[in-house]
């Protein structure tokens, strides 16, 4: 037993599946079923690299899922150095991190936000990539930097999430800002509620996360989406459904200047 322990703190089980996860307290990563087999990941993104290895075969890494992210737009806008050392930077410092300490996989969690939304959907993974916020910048260069360093040791997989909606988001995601608008009954127009995008629950994003961690095929490049498009109009009125309000949005406006648009993707097939 006392040798068993050891070779698991030192990363050299061969059988060993074990998955880590940063961003454990996000939107998406506090859905994730923590066990054995899948570990919470504490190192910082500030860390150097070496603390961050150690971390990796301390607990004997195989399969790294990168959630950590800054994914507030308005943030990102009036932050955009900030932005991109936490989402480009420090992603290609944990992949470094990760090749040390001989991590077979790293999934890097990117965004429909890297393509020309301009486009019409469905977007598959040989869209054009022209983000136009800062957000979706940072991630772009992120996944340029990534592919910049991969090697066979540390294969990488790029996986392009769409919408996320669910209970255990952010406080500036769709559902927790509807939520809070119905709470403090606030009618004002939503910004683009006539927008047609495509969700995945939280945990339905988790899921497949770590079923691409486990998966045979692996693909480098994946979107990760339901493939069918909802109004944030629909989304709204089911929240305001909730408190008694849902007439209210009948009633509501968009208050973007430009005209309602749809982003779908088409999710990628792996096994």
């Amino acid at each position: 037993m006392q040798f068993f322990k050891l070779l698991q703190g030192t990363g050299l089980i061969k059988d060993s599946n074990i998955i880590g996860i940063s961003g454990a307290s996000g939107g998406i990563g506090s859905t994730a079923q923590y066990s054995q087999n899948i570990l919470k990941i504490d190192s910082r993104l500030e860390d150097p690299p070496e603390k961050i290895a150690q971390e990796f075969r301390n607990k004997s890494i195989v399969s790294y899922i990168h959630l950590a992210a800054a994914t507030d737009n308005n943030w990102c806008d009036l932050h955009p150095e900030e932005c991109f050392l936490v989402n480009a930077e420090y992603a290609k410092k944990f992949y470094e991190a990760a090749s040390m300490s001989k991590v077979r996989r790293f999934i890097f969690v990117s965004s429909s936000h890297v393509y020309d939304c301009s486009i019409n959907s469905p977007l598959d993974i040989y869209s054009p990539t022209i983000p136009k916020s800062i957000y979706g910048q940072s991630k772009l260069l992120a996944e340029q930097k990534l592919i910049a360093l991969k090697n066979s040791n540390t294969k990488l997989s790029i996986a392009r999430v769409f919408s996320v909606i669910g209970k255990n988001a952010r406080d500036h995601f769709l559902y927790q800002g509807l939520h809070k608008r119905a709470k403090d009954r606030n009618f004002s127009d939503i910004p683009g509620l006539d927008n047609i995008r495509d969700f995945l629950e939280a945990d339905e994003v988790m899921s497949e996360l770590i079923r691409l961690a486990n998966s045979k095929d692996y693909p480098p490049l994946l979107n990760i989406c339901s493939g069918q498009g909802q109004s944030i109009r629909k989304i709204a009125k089911e929240v305001f459904a909730f408190y008694g309000l849902e007439k209210k949005i009948e009633k509501m406006k968009s208050n973007s200047n430009h005209p309602p648009n749809k982003i779908i993707g088409v999710p990628t097939k792996f096994i």
